[in-house]
């Protein structure tokens, strides 16, 4: 369950899915995910229960992390999990979620504030700790969450905020709840765009453009990954309340209409933008967390470029890849490392290109043997036969894989199984996939290296998931995907 959603709603659900059920059907494709991506965990300090909120590298090659309870810790030889030093940094924190680096110094998003932290006599402690912006309400309520920052290209530091879940009569500055800020470093705040509900997650693509993930609950029917920019509405009404406020990009004059689908509400409310993807319910997690763009050019294998995100509830981190259709992004997601030891809430690099994965369930569910902790996951450097990327056409998708595929078995329209649903849009918690149909294959190509396929398909649905499952495509050498079900959110299509 969501360190950031709703517990006992969420354990409920997981409890009637089946534990047990789910570790069995993990640990076979955590046996296939291990001959390419290798699992190594640290050995941490005696004591120091790492509830990883935040992670940053520095120029040193040494990990800053923040943990939940109010510290910062510096990791040296983080290529060696078990022989990594750890060293306290800062304390006195209030429940930093995020960190970075910029221009020579660390910053954290505390429940009140965008923090700076600095060593100014080099002693190795952070001595001086500025409030760089602060200007959101804050009423004690839990789920009050704030977080980041990421920066961008022109040094903006952008952050996102909970909405105050469970909220009673809130005051009236209790502001901006539920809206991402962009704050620059000397000091001014700026609203950019509202509407969430527990935008746990926050990172930037190679473009410079900032992407959040939101959790199930309220007014979103599952996880989703969103492209954060000025003037948007996300979905969650609770962030209506400050859009007539000085600075608002936006405003939503109507009362939100309900029993609609999300492609029917995106048509009737003009401010309100459907997410760049999709995360079907278990199918793709339940509680998606952290965003990390592959800046590795290659050292973490095939992918560079397409985001990585972590999943609270099941423990793993699946892959985005996501491209621009008239001016807006979309694009379809894969599981891509399961079997992890706890919820995943931070991702991070290594210098030399391993994924760092920082986690803490808080004291809700997740599966795994540990609530906090920090894992390194490395290629092993056999390349997986996987769909590198998923591209809409005027009429189906065009596949690319990293290895050649079998033919005959690209050619076989029986190794496609495709549908395609909607999600409603209300008030209430979560929704089902809904107005589901099958599609029909009119006819597949294969490129010359065997490398890329099109499908052309009859019946694309827009602002749809589509959903495929090609569990018995092989690859030239006779292998089946690593993960054959790919969903693609298809909010444009092409002309």
């Amino acid at each position: 369950m969501s360190m950031y959603g709703s517990p006992m709603r969420k354990l409920t659900r997981f409890v009637l899915f089946g534990v047990a059920g789910l570790q069995c059907f993990e640990s076979l494709a955590v046996e296939r995910e291990s001959d390419y991506y290798r699992l190594e965990t640290f050995t941490l300090p005696a004591g120091l229960k790492l509830e990883v909120s935040g992670m940053a590298r520095l120029p040193t090659g040494e990990i800053a992390i923040a943990i939940r309870k109010g510290e910062v810790w510096l990791v040296d030889n983080v290529e060696d999990p078990k022989n990594a030093r750890f060293r306290m940094f800062a304390s006195g924190l209030h429940e930093p979620l995020g960190l970075a680096y910029y221009d020579g110094d660390l910053y954290t998003v505390q429940r009140t504030e965008l923090t700076r932290l600095r060593d100014t006599n080099r002693d190795g402690r952070a001595d001086g700790y500025k409030t760089i912006a602060r200007g959101w309400g804050v009423t004690g309520n839990y789920h009050e969450y704030a977080y980041g920052p990421v920066f961008d290209s022109r040094g903006n530091a952008w952050l996102t905020l909970n909405c105050s879940i469970g909220k009673g009569t809130q005051p009236a500055d209790n502001q901006w709840r539920g809206w991402s800020m962009r704050a620059s470093l000397d000091g001014r705040l700026e609203p950019v765009s509202g509407g969430f509900r527990s935008p746990s997650g926050l990172g930037i693509n190679l473009e410079d453009a900032v992407f959040a993930t939101d959790q199930q609950g309220n007014w979103f029917p599952t996880c989703c990954l969103i492209h954060v920019r000025p003037g948007v509405f996300h979905g969650h009404a609770d962030a209506l309340a400050f859009s007539n406020l000085p600075g608002a990009t936006f405003t939503v004059d109507e009362a939100l209409p309900e029993n609609l689908t999300v492609v029917e509400a995106a048509q009737s409310i003009e401010a309100y933008e459907l997410p760049a993807v999709w995360f079907p319910y278990r199918k793709m997690g339940m509680s998606a967390t952290d965003v990390l763009c592959d800046t590795t050019k290659g050292k973490f294998g095939p992918f560079s470029g397409q985001l990585f995100v972590g999943e609270f509830t099941q423990s793993f981190v699946s892959r985005v890849y996501l491209e621009k259709v008239k001016g807006s992004y979309q694009g379809v997601c894969f599981r891509f490392r399961e079997g992890l030891q706890s919820a995943v809430l931070r991702l991070g690099w290594t210098a030399k290109g391993a994924l760092l994965v920082g986690q803490t369930n808080r004291g809700w569910n997740s599966l795994g043997s540990r609530s906090f902790g920090l894992q390194k996951i490395s290629p092993t450097g056999k390349l997986p036969f996987e769909i590198r990327r998923m591209e809409a056409l005027s009429d189906g998708f065009r596949l690319t894989f990293t290895t050649p595929v079998e033919a005959s078995s690209a050619l076989n329209l029986q190794n496609y199984s495709i549908v395609s649903y909607t999600y409603p849009y209300h008030s209430s918690y979560g929704g089902n996939e809904i107005d589901k149909k099958s599609l029909e294959i009119e006819a597949v190509r294969l490129d010359a290296e065997g490398l890329s396929i099109e499908l052309k398909l009859v019946g694309l649905r827009r602002g749809y998931v589509h959903e495929f499952d090609l569990s018995t495509l092989v690859s030239a050498e006779g292998k089946p995907l690593l993960h054959p079900q790919a969903y693609y959110t298809l909010n444009q299509i092409p002309d």
